[in-house]
This record gives C-alpha cells, structure tokens and sequence, in this order.
C-alpha cells in the first residue's frame, strides 16, 4: 500500500492516511436498517471533498470466528449465529448480549459483525505494518466489543 501524495521522506509533515473502503463493504453496512445508506453518504462525501487522493483505499478483510472470538465469548458468537440466520428480534436472550433497540438485530448480523470487525482489524494491521499514521474505518466503532 502506497499512500498517494505523501513523498517517502515524510519532511512535508503530513500524515499517511489508510481508508478502509471496498464497494462489498459499502454495500454490507448500508444493509444496517438502523441507519440505511449511512456508509455509502459517507463515502460519497469524501468523493465529492476530493479526499481519496489525499488517502490510500486499503481493502478490509473480513474476520474469521478465531480473530472475532478474541474479542467476544464464544456464547455470544454463537447466539449471534443463531439469530442471524433468519434476523430473530424476539428470542430473549439477545437482551442479555445487549442486543435489542440500540443494536437491533437484523437478517444477516453476523456477518455484518465479520465485516465490520475484519474492517477495524484491517485498520489496526495497517497501523502496525506502519504503513500510515492514520488508518480510518468510518463503519466501524459504533460500539466496543468486549468479551
């Protein structure tokens, strides 16, 4: 990943900006009914402000159940399954994960999670490849994972 416009020697001062963009997970996240549409009006923002040029696009991985697992406990992981499969807002022990209004429960919720997760994931591995200084994930940190 190179970052366009930034020289290698760095004297100019600016930072090195990751964005972490792909159409699929522009597409993942808009499919949120909370907010529809919200990652694809931020991402047209930064086109029209002409931001792209002043950031590298870095592809998000998706995360696999290990990398979400040292996040969240396996309980969790697997209600999350359980539920996603057919977006089952009434089964009452969602509540006890704190899923419910704020954090409403959707056909396909876990692999949002994946995509979201895997996005932050990518974000942070970009930072410790020091590949930028700044490594941005607009659809993700909605809520802190903790297990």
């Amino acid at each position: 990943m190179s970052c366009r416009g930034d020289s290698d020697d760095d004297s100019s001062g600016k930072r090195r900006v990751a964005y972490v963009y792909s159409p699929d997970y522009i597409e993942t996240c808009d499919s949120l009914s909370k907010v529809p549409n919200r990652a694809s009006m931020v991402h047209s923002l930064i086109e029209a402000y002409g931001l792209l040029e002043h950031m590298s696009v870095v592809k998000p991985q998706t995360a696999t159940i290990e990398e979400m697992a040292k996040f969240h406990t396996d309980s969790y992981l697997e209600h999350l399954h359980k539920i996603s499969q057919d977006g089952d807002n009434d089964d009452p022990q969602s509540v006890d994960y704190g899923l419910g209004y704020d954090c409403p429960v959707v056909e396909g919720i876990f692999d949002y999670a994946a995509a979201v997760g895997g996005a932050t994931l990518t974000a942070a591995q970009s930072l410790l490849d020091q590949k930028c200084e700044v490594a941005i994930n607009w659809a993700g940190g909605w809520h802190h994972a903790k297990k």
